[in-house]
Formats: C-alpha cells, structure tokens, sequence
C-alpha cells in the first residue's frame, strides 16, 4: 500500500515536471502573439501601404447625359424627274436624222428626230391635185346648177367630192408634220432607243425625254405614318439624303399623296418635291434615304445617354450598368432597357436617370459592391 503512493506521487511530480517544461518553451509565446497580431489587425485602420492600396480596382466612370432626342423614321426612296416621256412616230418610215444623244440638254421646241419626208411630201402634192380638182368641179356644177343647165344632184355630188377631197389634203398635210419630233418642253435626254436610218413603226419609243427642272422622290409609307403625314404634314420635317452626292442634304416638301394602297404591301405613295438648289450630281433613278421626322418645338424628348462601352451583357437576361457611388467609391449593378446607338453612345430608356455616374470601363472585374478608384477623376 506504501508503494503504490510512492508511485502516484513519483508520477504527479513527472507530469507536473513536463507541462512545466512545455510551458517554457519559446514556441507557445510565438503562437499567442500571432493571434494578438491578426486580432489587432481587424481593428486597425486601413492600410497607407502603396501595395494595399493597389488591390483596389481602377475603373473608368462617366456621367449620364440628357438630350434632346426626336422621333424620326427613315424610308427608302427613289428619284424622279418632274416629267419623263418617251416619244414616238405617229407614223411608219425611214429614221433619217437623229442629232440627239442621251445626257443632252434641248430647248423646247428643238428637233429631237425626223423621218424621211418623200413619200409623205408625195402623198400630199396627190391630196392637193385632187382637191384642186374637186374645187374646180364643185365650182362649174355650181355655175350650172345657177342657169338650170344641170340637176342639182350633180350640184350635190360635187360637193361631197370636194369635201372628201379636202379631208384627204388635211390629212397628207397633218402625216407630213409627223414625219418630225420636236421637243415638248426644255428637257434632258435621257435615252435614245434607235439609231439613225432605222425603219421606225408607231408607237415605237424613239427618245426619252426627262424634265430636270424639278426632281421628285417617291417613297412608301405605312398606314400609322401615312393618315397622319395627309392630314397634318406641317408637323414633320422631311430631308433626303443621297449615296450618290456625299454631303448634300435635301429639304423636301410634299407634292401629292396617292390614296389608294397597295394590295400587297399596305402602304402608300408620296411625292415629295425638292426645295432649293439641285445637286448635279443628283439624277432620276438614284435612290435616297429620306427621314421624318418631327419639327422643333412639338415637345421633343428627353434621352438618357451613356457610352455603349458602359453596357454590361456578360452572363446577363439583361443588359446592366454598374454604377458609381461616390461617397463610398463603390459600386453594384442595375438592370436597364436600352434604346437605340447614336455613335458611340446608346440610349437608356429605363433603370437610369440623367446625372448619375456609371462605369464605363473596368466593368469587367467588379464585382457587387466592390471598392474601385475612378482614374479620370
């Protein structure tokens, strides 16, 4: 019984002896100073440390911007001259002359084409002799007819012979001016359909004829835009741009309005005429780009613009903006509804208003409600 008290108390002091060597050594002081050390950290003011401050992110931010935004259509129109025609020979021949060509200006009145005139020079010298006849005819049963020498039925028929007679010459005459075209107004030429010394038939297109002195454009225009562009036009403003003529812009008026729609496409057809001066450049045929839209003062309105670079589509239903918080110099996404681009620019037309500051570039790397640093403050 002695003994085994000896033995606890031997192995009391041998443990008693270890934890006090372990309590010395230097290690546990280490570990107890590295928790203080984290701990203080977490109460610590933010770091000056050039490399702390690095670790926040560096984002370009921009400004939203109001402007003044009107409601405009464009529509796909097509060039024409004030009049185009294509003239013809009323009668058959040989084309003898033909001193136009095509891109010609010509004076009204000018010689466009003309046939060979024999055989209708021939025809109306025949027309003449035998209404000179008939006259010479009528003229004797009439002197006849006055002394009782002759029945007035001969009287009756030498007048229906001359009368024939003189429709015939007015006929040959009237063949014989339409062996000539002439032009019907000042004009340009804008083609020739035959050559010189070609047998022509009636009908036939010789010449097209286009009257440049003003230049229409024609375009379609849906049912909504069309009811309104009839019964108010003053309130829109049309112009017309052209592929052709690089930097002129055209104001157009209205010059007719063609009530009945399209059966297929449901819309209807304008004319528009062109004010001011004319591009030379410009010709019927060309197409232009015609825009409507609403004259100044009609109550235009408001867009909220940003830079397209600001719109954020990555992994999203929806596009987004990452706004800019200036008092905490953080930031943290907001779905928008996006209009249409303007250049660089793109309009917001929900989930923004004008003033508020959005990060246009470094979008990428943020994250909600992370910390960043605008570089063109």
């Amino acid at each position: 019984m002695r003994a085994k008290s000896g033995l606890a108390l031997l192995g009391a002091i041998g443990l008693a002896a270890i934890s006090a060597l372990f309590l010395g050594l230097p290690g546990w002081s280490i570990v107890a100073q590295t928790v203080d050390s984290q701990a203080a950290a977490l109460t610590a003011e933010p770091s000056s440390d050039p490399v702390a401050q690095a670790r926040v992110l560096a984002v370009e931010i921009t400004r939203a911007e109001a402007v003044a935004e009107t409601q405009s259509r464009s529509f796909a129109g097509t060039v024409e001259a004030l009049r185009t025609v294509d003239l013809a020979f009323q009668v058959s021949g040989q084309l003898l002359e033909l001193p136009v060509v095509a891109g010609q200006h010509v004076s009204a009145g000018a010689l466009i084409a003309l046939l060979d005139v024999t055989d209708f020079e021939l025809a109306r010298d025949r027309a003449q002799a035998t209404y000179d006849l008939a006259r010479t005819e009528l003229d004797r049963a009439a002197a006849l007819a006055e002394r009782g020498v002759s029945a007035d039925a001969r009287l009756e028929t030498a007048r229906a012979e001359f009368a024939q007679a003189e429709v015939a010459l007015r006929e040959a005459g009237r063949r014989l001016t339409q062996t000539a075209i002439h032009a019907p107004f000042d004009a340009v030429v804008g083609r020739t359909f035959v050559e010189a010394f070609a047998n022509v038939t009636p009908s036939a297109p010789v010449v097209r004829l286009q009257d440049m002195s003003e230049l229409l454009i024609r375009i379609s225009l849906p049912e909504d835009l069309a009811a309104t562009a009839r019964v108010a036009p003053e309130l829109f403003s049309v112009t017309a741009l052209f592929p052709a003529a690089p930097g002129y812009r055209a104001t157009l008026e209205p010059r007719s309005f063609r009530t009945d729609a399209d059966a297929t496409t449901r819309t209807f057809d304008i004319e528009f005429r062109i004010t001011g001066d004319l591009d030379p450049r410009v010709l019927p045929g060309m197409t232009a780009n015609v825009i409507i839209g609403e004259r100044s003062g009609n109550g235009a309105l408001q867009a909220v613009t940003v830079p397209v670079s600001a719109v954020d589509t990555t992994s999203r239903e929806e596009p987004t903006l990452w706004i800019y918080d200036a008092d905490t110099s953080t930031v943290s996404r907001r779905a928008v509804r996006l209009g249409l681009p303007r250049d660089n620019w793109i309009v917001i037309l929900e989930g923004l208003e004008a003033g508020e500051t959005v990060v246009s570039g470094g979008w990428w790397r943020l994250r909600e409600g992370a910390q960043v640093r605008a570089v063109n403050l």
